[in-house]
This record gives structure tokens, sequence and C-alpha cells, in this order.
């Protein structure tokens, strides 16, 4: 029985048209259970491979066993497999850009923009990230395909919006340091209550974090200063320091919250005012060049 074109289009999607184990632009699909030994055609015994995988180091060479298919197959589905896969697949649409037709590269540039746009961290993928903006600029500086040139450059500024969120992760209260506590001279019963954040917040957040603080109400609010990874509060000797941590708590989930909300909105405005004029400067220019067509030297 041939297998069905929605299992066969799930194998090449899962393998990003490539070999499952060496990676190569080609491939054939094998059972890694042969049906004469009574293996179907469900998408779990079927392994995406290239003829030399194939035939040579499997059949010939028996340079695989069936488990060792299976965990290259699994190892499609790691985040850094999936990622070297479009990187080589945008790597080998720029090299080629000039010798398919321009419907060839409108579908093969959608179909891996759509693919990195789903899987593309900036933080934890420069390359692909890079690859994604060199992409763009090249296909806008060569003029070619400007549909495709033109999502190339949004994607790019949605991936800096995401870099951009990403330098503002969720701060957390983990605990208290025991050791901390010491005598401050701000008044004559004053000592040091020092709280433990998940990580360093940075500047921004701070200053947000510090303007909650002074617009907050508490009946016991004390001075409140954040250095490295910890809250330091100024407290007396006698102070509820459950009432403290809470208040703290509650000021972290505030400043969290504004940095959601009134932040990210102040970033994607700033990012989506940047990709406005970057694709107004792109279209004026495309615009500029199918003119240039009709001019009569």
């Amino acid at each position: 029985m041939a297998i069905s074109k929605i299992v066969r289009d799930q194998l090449l999607v899962e393998a990003q048209h490539r070999c499952t184990i060496c990676s190569e632009r080609c491939f054939e699909i094998h059972h890694i259970i042969e049906s004469s030994e009574g293996g179907n055609d469900e998408p779990d015994n079927l392994i995406v491979i290239c003829p030399n995988c194939h035939q040579h180091r499997y059949h010939r060479c028996s340079e695989f066993t069936r488990d060792q298919l299976r965990l290259y197959k699994k190892q499609l589905q790691e985040r850094s497999e999936v990622e070297k896969r479009l990187l080589q697949n945008l790597e080998d649409i720029r090299a080629h850009i000039k010798e398919k037709n321009a419907q060839e590269i409108r579908i093969e540039l959608e179909h891996e923009l759509a693919n990195a746009k789903q899987v593309i961290n900036p933080s934890k993928s420069p390359r692909l990230a890079r690859s994604v903006q060199e992409t763009a600029h090249e296909m806008a500086r060569e003029s070619i395909l400007p549909e495709a040139a033109r999502k190339a450059i949004e994607l790019e500024f949605e991936i800096e919006l995401e870099r951009k969120k990403a330098e503002y992760p969720e701060i957390n209260i983990i605990g208290v340091d025991n050791s901390a506590y010491r005598k401050n001279n701000k008044f004559a019963r004053a000592y040091e209550f020092v709280i433990l954040l998940n990580m360093e917040p940075n500047q921004d957040w701070c200053t947000v974090f510090d303007n909650t603080y002074k617009n907050s109400w508490y009946n016991m609010k004390r001075e409140s200063t954040i250095s490295g990874d910890r809250i330091t509060i100024i407290i007396a000797d006698t102070d509820n320091l459950q009432n403290h941590l809470d208040w703290a708590k509650d000021l972290v989930r505030q400043t969290n919250e504004i940095i959601r909300t009134e932040g990210f909105r102040y970033i994607e405005s700033q990012i989506n005012q940047e990709k406005a004029r970057a694709l107004e400067s792109f279209d004026a220019i495309q615009s500029m060049k199918e003119r240039t067509k009709n001019l009569r030297i």
C-alpha cells in the first residue's frame, strides 16, 4: 500500500525536507520495520533519509540499527535540530536565489519564514535570527521578490520585538538572606532585612519598582532599595517581618505587571514605528525602481 500524501507531507515537514541523519537536501521515505516484515505506513514507522544513507549506509553497510533510526527521528523534535535545519534551508535559498524562478523562491521563502517565526528566539538562536535578517536585507537590496522581501523585513522587526521583551524576564522573590541582618544607621533601632530575587533585574525594572514603592500605601512602609539580586528593606527590630515580606512580594508582582502591560506596549509602539519607517522606505525604493523601467534613455 502506498504511503498517503498526508503522511508523506507530515514526514517532510518534520524533517524540514532534509535527510534525518545527514541533513542532505534530497530524500526518500524508509520503513523502519520493512513492509515485508509486517511494518505499517504509520508516521512512527517511517523516516526521511537521503538515498546514500538509505541504500548505502543502512542497507549495504548496516551502519545504523532500527533503534538508532528511531533515535535520529526523535531528535528531529529537539529545538537545536529544528533550528539547524531552518538555518540550512535559509542559507540554501539565499545561495540559489538567482537560479530559480520567482514562484519557486517565493513558496520556499514564505514556508521557511513561517517556520522560523514559530521557533526563533534571538537570545537562544542568534545565528537563525541573523540569517533571517540577512535574507531580508539581501532580497531588499537585490529587489528580488518584493512581497517576500517585505515579509522578511516584517519578521525581522518581530524578532527584534521578542528580543526586547526578553530583556525583561519575570522577577520573583525566592527567599530571605538570614546571614544579611545588620545594624543600619537610619535610626536608633534600624536593621537591614534582605530579600532574595531569582535574578538581577535590569535598570528599567528597578526604576519601575522604585516608583511603585514610592506610590504604594503600607502602614509600616520602610525604605526599600534594590542592589543586584536583592531587595533591602530598612526595618525596626520589632517589625512584623512577614508583613514586610508580603508587601515586597506585592511590589514585585505589581512591577512585573506594569512591565508586561505598559512597558511592553511602549516597546511594541517603538518597534512598530521603526518597522513602519523601514517598510515605507522599502516600498518607496521598490516604486522608484519600478518607475525606472519606463524611463526613456
